[in-house]
């Protein structure tokens, strides 16, 4: 299809104009995406799934009032964030969120990843690394998500969570140390083990 090499916003002046194609393009490049980071918010995969809809409901509903201040993926994803915490209220998750690990990438990945012993540890400290992010305060994790698990900019976490930028570093920073507190001691007793 042609108009998949256009940008996002081009697409949102599209469909501001009426292209409904346009939005199923938006959609399709940010679907996974949306997706990952409501699942890392509510821990549900099923809920994950019904809010993500709703999220793009929601978004393709009120397009008209997308003016362009933040870059699509960001007004999105404070969409999402906003539709999660929604979603996590009512639901009554006791500061349950659960951060799926396993995908990710361990340092070390690839290099003997055939060694079960490696293998075994690997997925031990995901296992602590998720206990951690579960027991951290709901915004701290989110911080945590946002900026280091997307990799998204201090800016566009400020606008997600609709925070001052300053505000938005010195959370993270506190958010930071409390993850760290959490595992350090685990950490430094497979140092002092090895």
């Amino acid at each position: 299809m042609l108009l998949e090499g256009i940008g996002d916003a081009e697409c949102v002046k599209r469909v501001q104009q009426g292209d409904t194609d346009s939005f199923e393009i938006l959609v399709r490049r940010h679907q996974k995406t949306t997706f990952n980071l409501v699942y890392r918010l509510l821990g549900d995969y099923d809920e994950a799934a019904e809010v993500t809809q709703e999220v793009f409901l929601s978004a393709f509903k009120s397009i008209q009032q997308f003016r362009g201040d933040a870059i699509f993926s960001t007004w999105l994803y404070r969409i999402a964030f906003n539709q999660a915490s929604t979603r996590r209220k009512s639901m009554q998750l006791a500061q349950r969120r659960h951060v799926p690990l396993e995908g990710m990438e361990l340092p070390g990945d690839g290099e003997g990843s055939a060694n079960p012993e490696k293998i075994a540890e690997q997925r031990e400290a995901q296992q602590r690394v998720q206990q951690a992010l579960d027991s951290l305060h709901k915004d701290d994790a989110a911080i945590i998500l946002l900026r280091d698990l997307h990799d998204l900019p201090y800016e566009e976490v400020a606008q997600i969570l609709g925070i001052p930028l300053g505000t938005a570093k010195s959370r993270l920073h506190r958010a930071r140390r409390a993850l760290k507190e959490l595992l350090a001691p685990h950490f430094s007793l497979t140092r002092k083990a090895s």
